[in-house]
């Protein structure tokens, strides 16, 4: 019997054949096989004929996807099933964002956008929650966007606009904890500068990802 069971616990591991620093394949390896189901929505804001915050050639739609995309590359590498509302220029309607987020049933939604204002010197982050309705989802919504807020601000270096309760559609429909994001301000030369470098950009989906991951733990 012990012979029987050796051999069916061999044939049923998952095998992974990989090299060593050696040469050597270990064939009999076990597999990482991730755990993870927390299901996450991220919403890249406008599209289509919606660009959002202009300004010069720098459009907020665009930001917002190239941002998503680099987010949920990050997140999958941590393990984490990843639904875009969009993945390309389209216009989609509020109510569609949310109808994905709460058909599919996502852990969390995290809405992300980019600021812009009259006032030139205005520049920074800053994070919105739905602070009404059920307790425990505006106690969530508020702690993700904390945790999300802490990182940008470390990874960045950008200027804490601090976590705001807001009333936008996306977040106040949606059934699980949600955030909208502005990532900084297209009408701020000196940020507008860092938004359009690939590599800033990079650092706030960084910062993004790490923060959902440690809300999960």
């Amino acid at each position: 019997m012990l012979r029987v069971f050796l051999f069916f616990v061999c044939c049923t591991l998952p095998l992974v054949t990989s090299c060593s620093q050696g040469g050597r394949v270990d064939a009999l390896t076990p597999a990482r096989i991730s755990l993870k189901k927390e299901l996450i929505i991220l919403d890249p804001g406008h599209g289509g004929a919606d660009t959002g915050a202009k300004v010069q050639t720098v459009k907020e739609k665009v930001l917002a996807l190239q941002t998503a995309i680099l987010v949920k590359k990050y997140l999958s590498d941590k393990g984490y099933p990843v639904i875009l509302t969009r993945s390309r220029d389209i216009a989609l309607p509020l109510q569609k964002r949310t109808l994905i987020a709460n058909v599919s049933k996502g852990r969390v939604f995290v809405s992300i956008h980019f600021n812009s204002c009259r006032m030139g010197n205005i520049s920074g982050v800053e994070i919105y929650y739905y602070n009404k309705g059920i307790k425990w989802r505006q106690d969530a919504s508020k702690r993700l966007a904390q945790l999300v807020l802490e990182r940008l601000i470390f990874t960045t270096r950008a200027i804490s606009r601090g976590v705001k309760a807001g009333n936008f559609h996306v977040i106040r429909e949606t059934s699980m904890p949600a955030i909208l994001i502005e990532g900084g301000f297209l009408t701020n030369q000196q940020e507008r500068l860092q938004l359009k470098n690939r590599k800033y950009i990079e650092k706030i989906a960084h910062a993004i990802a790490e923060a959902i991951d440690i809300y999960f733990h």
